[in-house]
């Protein structure tokens, strides 16, 4: 398990009070969540709990906190926080502030995600290993006028180095591969770069 933090005082914004500490334990108390709903996954697809994690890497499953702050912007109607996308993640446990931005497109609308108090919202990310039998959440971020918005989003991937494709017991006559299998540093080149 390698688990990412960058606690450098130039990375957070300077206020007071700032304890990346809190950050450290809440990404440490995420890892049972996230090993629970990769079970669930794999459960999902008719697999064994823990097939999903072994395709990611296992115990070298990355888990990368971020902490996303968007200042408030004066004219929000030009601008994103965060352009359409889906994460190369193979899911996203996101933790937002009240203040709205997250949006997800269904039926060529973006709609609003709700806040709701003490709760998690998951994002099934770019699913290589399911072979697309579960569709990736495809979403932007907006910004406010008035308001900073805040997230503390944690995203499982493989290593670097680990080569991702789909789940064996999840190919066969009927269902070919609809993906490459690939070292995960070498898709994230080829998703940026928009090649095959």
């Amino acid at each position: 398990m390698l688990m990412h933090f960058n606690n450098k005082s130039s990375v957070y914004p300077n206020r007071s009070g700032y304890k990346p500490e809190v950050n450290e334990q809440y990404a440490q108390s995420l890892i049972p969540v996230a090993d629970n709903l990769l079970g669930l996954l794999s459960s999902g697809l008719g697999l064994e709990d823990g097939d999903i994690k072994q395709g990611l890497g296992g115990e070298d499953l990355v888990y990368m906190l971020k902490i996303n702050y968007y200042p408030p912007c004066p004219c929000p109607e030009l601008a994103l926080g965060v352009a359409p996308h889906t994460d190369m993640s193979s899911i996203t446990i996101l933790v937002p502030n009240e203040v709205q931005g997250l949006q997800v497109f269904k039926d060529d609308v973006w709609y609003d995600v709700a806040y709701i108090p003490n709760a998690l919202i998951i994002h099934i990310g770019d699913q290589v290993l399911s072979n697309g039998k579960y569709e990736s959440v495809f979403h932007r971020t907006t910004v406010n006028k008035d308001k900073t918005r805040m997230s503390w989003p944690m995203f499982l991937e493989p290593p670097a180095e680990f080569e991702v494709g789909p789940i064996p017991k999840l190919i066969s006559e009927d269902n070919p591969p609809k993906y490459k299998t690939k070292k995960f540093k070498d898709y994230v080149y080829c998703k940026l770069n928009k090649l095959p």
